[in-house]
């Protein structure tokens, strides 16, 4: 069980839930979950309402360059994860980067989502998916 826990790596979560240590959305096939993770150092900063509680987010897509909602993007089958989570069975975990550690949020639904345009790392305009998401629980045990 997950509840309000520190971890030291995202290898430890790895070990723990499986998937991949590098990517912001990783499907985790050992715990049939798809993990999300928020990082302070993005581009663009993921955000939580109202103000001072976990209880909605807003979650920026994966993919760094060109438009995420092309065919062509080798991000955009993470995307369809998350728009699909609910239809696959797969709990949408959020994990939240402090510093040097990661803190388990809790479980997460998409409520919704919408297209925004927003610069790329080369500062190129492209198309992002905006993910709004609900706290379901605060634990999780798979």
């Amino acid at each position: 069980m997950i509840f309000n826990q520190k971890f030291e790596s995202r290898a430890e979560i790895n070990d723990l839930l499986g998937g991949d240590i590098v990517k912001g959305i990783v499907p985790a096939e050992k715990s049939g979950t798809i993990l999300l993770f928020t990082n302070e150092n993005e581009i663009y900063t993921d955000y939580f309402y109202p103000k001072g509680t976990y209880d909605y987010c807003m979650y920026t897509g994966i993919g760094r360059y060109g438009n995420q909602d092309s065919l062509n993007n080798n991000m955009y089958y993470l995307n369809i994860a998350v728009m699909t989570h609910k239809r696959d069975c797969k709990p949408l975990l959020l994990f939240e980067k402090r510093k040097a550690a990661y803190y388990f949020l809790g479980e997460y639904e998409l409520t919704e989502t919408h297209q925004n345009l927003q610069p790329d790392h080369n500062n190129t305009m492209r198309r992002v998916f905006v993910f709004h998401l609900k706290k379901v629980r605060s634990e999780f045990s798979g």
